[in-house]
């Protein structure tokens, strides 16, 4: 209460908040998780989801199962995925299976990856997508066309700029 180093206690409690904000979110083999699942953190998926996941850091371990789209800024990818993921950066390991349309900044894919899906670069800022949880209630599903189009539709297409232009 009347301590001398007041100053140092806060940097130490707030040392503390950090570095817990780094903890995973661990979901275990024996898991199901059916819904939408978001995190402004880390998640280490071991079990099942379905649903869409939008999260900053996700890892898909190998006996990891997701039926539903991945919205990340980092996907690593060592199971199963079946739908779409769009992340800044996509990690397929060797022992991964994505059936699915993959949107990326940056990919790195190990030989053994199976893909069923196209495959495009984007420029985008992805953080912006993945963290876009606030607009998906519990249970309710939100495709990557819902979110396209939401972001699309306020941009005109090029021929009808054109044609109202002359």
């Amino acid at each position: 209460m009347f301590s001398k180093n007041k100053g140092k206690d806060v940097a130490v409690e707030n040392k503390l908040s950090k570095s817990s904000n780094k903890i995973p979110s661990i979901i275990s083999p024996d898991v199901n998780i059916v819904g939408n699942v978001s995190s402004e953190g880390v998640i280490q998926l071991d079990g099942r989801i379905e649903g869409e996941i939008h999260v900053r850091h996700l890892t898909v371990g190998i006996h990891g199962l997701v039926e539903g789209a991945i919205f990340a800024e980092e996907a690593i990818i060592k199971g199963s995925v079946t739908g779409s993921i769009k992340a800044q950066k996509v990690i397929l390991e060797k022992t991964a299976e994505v059936r699915g349309n993959i949107q990326h900044e940056v990919i790195s894919i190990e030989a053994g990856a199976v893909i069923e899906g196209n495959i495009n670069h984007m420029s985008e800022n992805v953080t912006e997508l993945a963290m876009a949880k606030k607009n998906v209630k519990p249970g309710e599903k939100l495709s990557t066309e819902k979110l396209s189009t939401e972001k699309l539709s306020t941009e005109k297409p090029k021929a009808e700029k054109m044609v109202q232009e002359k």
